[in-house]
């Protein structure tokens, strides 16, 4: 009953049909080799931020070591309130639960996309000083091409993860929801933006990633929250 609602709810829907036209305009209608051409001229023809240290030090490495982090507190953080809880704290238990499923359902889901997808970056495009072809989402992959794992973006979702912050504020301190949202907003611009400066991915894989997260948060916060409280827990 709750995926139904989930699958059926107005805003799902329209979160999907608004995705559905960012992939057709980026993917189908050539903005994502647009966008990258112009990042890939501005840096002299070639992908000069692809091993800078502020890129791939700072933003990559440290940013996922930072994750590793913040996701163990999290973590933790759960597994205090659930062994302490009480039938007064079960709100606040189900929103850690559903946080933390959240979290790692949306870094689970995103890496075993990248796993299947088999599409290239763009640093490995002819296009923009790789070797290999352009081919479309969608389109057909030659068998003699290497398997390639850059869709959706990785990355991103260190930081589009944490829209579930949204969800959680919403559930107990509401005025805070939109900070929460914004975290997980600004964290995902930020990292993705600096993987596309990087060559490692399109716009399109990103948006990707984001809609994944957000949906999976609100999947989540559903499914955990709406359970009657006698499953927590007493």
């Amino acid at each position: 009953m709750v995926i139904r609602s989930f699958i059926t709810d107005r805003k799902v829907l329209l979160i999907l049909l608004l995705y559905i036209l960012a992939l057709l305009l980026l993917d189908s209608g050539g903005g994502d080799i647009w966008l990258a051409n112009k990042l890939y001229i501005l840096q002299g023809q070639h992908w000069a931020l692809q091993h800078h240290w502020l890129t791939e030090n700072v933003l990559h490495r440290g940013a996922r070591k930072l994750n590793y982090i913040f996701c163990a507190v999290v973590l933790l953080l759960t597994l205090y309130h659930l062994i302490n809880r009480v039938p007064s704290n079960t709100k606040t238990v189900r929103s850690y639960i559903a946080l933390s499923l959240s979290l790692i359902g949306s870094f689970a889901l995103v890496a075993y996309l990248k796993a299947i997808t088999n599409i290239a970056c763009p640093w490995d495009l002819a296009l923009f000083g790789g070797t290999e072809p352009y081919i479309h989402l969608f389109q057909h992959r030659p068998n003699y091409l290497s398997y390639q794992q850059c869709f959706p973006a990785g990355h991103a979702s260190v930081g589009y993860a944490w829209v579930a912050l949204f969800f959680f504020f919403q559930q107990q301190l509401p005025r805070w929801r939109y900070l929460g949202l914004a975290v997980g907003l600004v964290f995902g611009l930020i990292l993705g933006i600096a993987q596309q400066l990087r060559g490692a991915h399109f716009l399109s894989h990103d948006i990707t990633t984001f809609i994944l997260c957000l949906l999976c948060a609100k999947l989540c916060f559903k499914l955990v929250c709406s359970t009657p409280s006698a499953v927590i827990g007493k």
